[in-house]
């Protein structure tokens, strides 16, 4: 006998619809099962369009990607059991890099729970330590006000992900007469004007400043004043990786990104500076690398809306809690423009010589390329590089001429990010061009969603830099394990050309070394989506790099160790 789905009763479904929907949700990312069918029927009549992805995972950094394009929360839906599991990786790719994320779950019936039913997981036990919060419904008075209180924590303060779980019986019909409100959150404290005083005092009081630019301004929607405050007070800056693309990168005052790959530039005038503005900044050790050196002669004023990453890495002279625009609007009126010729002149001579010493700024043949990609695509074009060589070569060559034109995984640092997340961004942002440029290893970990892309004819451009290796690990080998190359050769076997186009997606294969502009064009104006397999030697690394154990500003430019 058939289960029919009592239509004069209010569903669950449509409650979480509807809410959707009051919360601004046009898009869910997701993959459907047995325990989310109620609430995928009857999408059928909401305006909230649901993307079939291939995976659990491609649909969290999906909506990961989506959310990191708009400032938008994400949304992203997966049944019990290894549905909510595979979301896994992807919320907590979303918690490190602070992006605004409800994943929902269906959860098997609520006389079930806790009766070892086929398909049924503790996923709030298991991702509770990567959310804001995790949460069951187990009323369905409390459906709406959940929902709601989802939203809210996700985007509020230091943005994140949150995961609601509603069993499938909450999805059915459902007496929803009395529905629970829950409380909200605290107002968020943010310190005097007094403490801003003492910052703005510090900086027109210093003769070799820094502003230090972290996720945070984009996370805070504070890109354009973040902007006019740099150029109007003529203070140079650098970024963090998730910094990148928050203030355009060709100014004159930008000295790139600091850290254990970043821009020898940017790690040196570090050390020398005597004051840092740190705007929305953990300090990571992957930017500060040994935390004990990082800028000894500098003092640090930190800001931020995140109380808890505040003095948390390194000790901070100065701080503020807050919004970073609120921040930034006090400070402009509190801090003067002023000359600094002698900081200015080291800092030209600075990179004056390293770009002697370097050239190309250490990124060979895969740099070059990048840099014709650029120039091939439009202005506001959004690259999304994955993890590994590809990423330290795309950061560093690749110039943000808009906010929110570059995104990565910065924190957990998640092979596999790049095409899930193009796919969120270029459905956020349809306007704009979207460039994937990814390792053969990151391609291999989410390379189902070429059926996706190719599904819903998404213009999604994708290059391949395919070495045959595990770039980075491989360089690591060569530099620091005497070249005993063990488990990180993936070999040329495969013809990622062929899948392409046997996903339907036209495919071309070159060579980095040689005239790869036809190609390029060739790709720019394709009216789908299109991907080039770029064959690029196995030894081309990147360059500089700090060696562990090693300060900011003991950076290598070679296998023999030379600065």
């Amino acid at each position: 006998m058939k289960t029919k789905l009592n239509f004069h009763k209010t569903m669950g479904a449509d409650i979480v619809l509807k809410v959707l929907a009051e919360e601004g949700v046009d898009t869910i990312f997701g993959y459907p099962g047995a325990n989310t069918l109620p609430l995928n029927d009857r999408m059928a009549e909401s305006p909230i369009r649901h993307y079939l992805m291939r995976h659990e995972q491609a649909a969290a950094h999906a909506a990961d990607g989506y959310a990191r394009a708009t400032g938008k929360t994400g949304v992203c839906l997966s049944t019990s059991g290894p549905g909510a599991t595979n979301l896994v990786t992807g919320i907590a790719t979303a918690y490190m890099d602070s992006t605004p994320l409800v994943a929902i779950t269906a959860q098997v019936n609520s006389d079930l729970w806790g009766k070892d039913a086929f398909q049924e997981t503790d996923i709030i036990g298991i991702t509770m330590p990567i959310t804001k919060h995790s949460f069951m419904v187990r009323d369905p008075n409390q459906l709406e006000s959940s929902l709601r209180k989802a939203f809210h924590l996700a985007r509020s303060g230091r943005p994140g992900p949150v995961l609601i779980d509603i069993p499938r019986d909450i999805l059915g019909p459902v007496d929803n007469g009395n529905p629970r409100d829950m409380p909200e959150n605290a107002p968020l404290i943010t310190d005097d004007a007094s403490s801003l005083a003492r910052i703005a005092e510090a900086l027109n009081r210093s003769e070799r400043p820094i502003i230090l630019i972290g996720g945070g301004i984009k996370l805070g929607d504070a890109c354009a004043r973040a902007t006019r405050f740099v150029l109007e007070k003529r203070i140079p800056f650098t970024s963090t990786m998730m910094g990148i693309g928050s203030i355009t990168s060709a100014n004159g005052l930008n000295l790139g990104f600091i850290g254990t790959h970043g821009n020898e530039t940017a790690n040196s005038v570090i050390h020398q500076s005597d004051f840092i503005l740190a705007l929305g900044v953990r300090f990571t050790e992957r930017s500060t690398s040994v935390i004990s050196e990082f800028a000894p002669l500098a003092q640090v004023a930190q800001i931020d809306i995140d109380p808890t990453s505040v003095g948390k890495n390194i000790p901070v002279d100065f701080q503020w809690i807050g919004d970073i625009k609120d921040a930034l609007e006090a400070l402009s009126a509190l801090v003067s423009p002023r000359d600094r010729p002698a900081w200015d002149q080291r800092i030209e001579e600075e990179r004056t010589n390293r770009a002697s010493r370097n050239g190309d700024d250490g990124c060979g043949e895969a740099g070059a390329l990048i840099r014709k990609i650029q120039a091939a695509m439009p202005r506001d074009t959004i690259v999304v590089p994955d993890v590994g060589l590809n990423q330290i070569w795309t950061v560093r060559t690749w110039q943000c001429h808009t906010p929110r034109s570059l995104i990565t995984t910065g924190g957990m640092g998640t092979m596999g990010f790049s095409v899930p997340a193009a796919i969120g961004a270029r459905v956020g942002a349809p306007e704009r061009e979207v460039v994937v440029i990814c390792g053969d290893g990151g391609f291999y970990m989410n390379i189902q969603e070429l059926a996706t892309i190719s599904s819903y004819r998404l213009p999604i451009k994708i290059v391949i830099l395919n070495n045959g290796h595990l770039g980075m690990i491989r360089q690591m080998q060569d530099l620091f394990f005497d070249s005993r190359f063990t488990t990180s050769a993936l070999g040329g076997a495969v013809d990622l050309v062929a899948v392409a186009r046997g996903f339907g997606i036209p495919a071309e294969r070159i060579s980095a070394q040689d005239h790869a502009e036809e190609a390029i064009t060739r790709m720019r104006e394709a009216e789908g989506p299109y991907l080039i397999e770029a064959l690029i030697d196995q030894d081309n690394y990147v360059y500089p790099i700090i060696p562990p154990g090693k300060s900011n500003v003991e950076m290598i430019s070679g296998k023999d160790g030379r600065a």
